[in-house]
């Protein structure tokens, strides 16, 4: 990519203002965009110390020090992708909590595909991607860690305008998939769709059916590599926690609550 073509990424603008016409996000304040900050998960933990409210935002045009999940780097290189951190306050039993990157990724990708009308796709925990000739790319991720006081940070990635060399290995962006919407438009479907998801999810409604709809994982044959074990079976579906259900070749069940998850043979639906 040339440096011009750099040079003609803008910054976010009006992003209050499509919240206010989209209208899902209130009664929530409106997000703290900044242009360039090591991490949003790091500055959000900060303000959840200091007694932020739920609903709390921060937004980064440029991430130094973003990072995925299991502490792996995030590039976030400025003005090309949506880095962004929520703070909630959820009033449930943290056993309950492992649902909230689905929950998160559900709405997400169902915010991308009503803007840019990209076929993006859920892999267990937190990963969004979309089917390519050679694989699955990932478009973004979610990251959620919840804090001492109970309070949840909900970190969200989105590749929007990065071309191949500003990308790692299996990345791609919605500029390669020619399915490209402004950032404004993309970031406020985002915080609309999963406002909407998570007090309906607070309220008591059932989450998996939406996100089981969205995940190419159940299904799908897959390696789990979690720390002391590996497991190859058959992803049947999703826990009462949101943990990821396989069967192994020998027809013992698992619940699996964090690990690494190859498809080995995934079922496209």
């Amino acid at each position: 990519m040339t440096d011009r073509s750099r040079e003609a990424r803008q910054a976010l603008s009006d992003v209050a203002d499509g919240l206010a016409r989209d209208g899902r996000w209130a009664p929530w304040a409106d997000p703290v965009v900044l242009p360039t900050t090591e991490s949003t998960m790091a500055d959000a933990a900060q303000l959840a110390a200091s007694g932020s409210p739920e609903g709390t935002v921060i937004v980064a045009e440029e991430q130094t020090a973003g990072r995925g999940r299991a502490g792996r780097q995030w590039e976030s290189p400025a003005h090309a992708g949506l880095w962004l951190t929520i703070l909630l306050r959820p009033v449930l039993d943290a056993q309950f909590l492992g649902w909230l990157p689905l929950i998160t990724g559900t709405a997400v990708v169902t915010a991308l595909r009503a803007t840019t009308g990209c076929d993006v796709r859920l892999k267990w925990p937190n990963d969004l991607v979309v089917e390519l000739r050679d694989g699955l790319g990932k478009v973004g991720g979610i990251l959620a860690e919840r804090l001492g006081d109970g309070s949840v940070l909900v970190g969200i990635g989105i590749n929007v305008d990065q071309v191949a060399d500003e990308l790692p290995p299996g990345g791609t962006s919605l500029r390669l998939l020619r399915a490209v919407d402004s950032r404004e438009h993309i970031l406020v479907s985002v915080l609309g769709e999963f406002a909407v998801a998570y007090r309906q999810w607070i309220a008591g409604a059932d989450p998996a059916p939406d996100y089981l709809d969205l995940c190419v994982t159940i299904g799908s044959d897959v390696r789990v590599e979690a720390p002391g074990v590996a497991i190859e079976g058959r992803a049947t579906g999703v826990g009462p926690h949101g943990d990821l259900l396989v069967t192994d070749r020998s027809g013992t069940d698992h619940k699996i609550s964090a690990g690494d998850v190859l498809l080995v043979r995934p079922a496209f639906r």
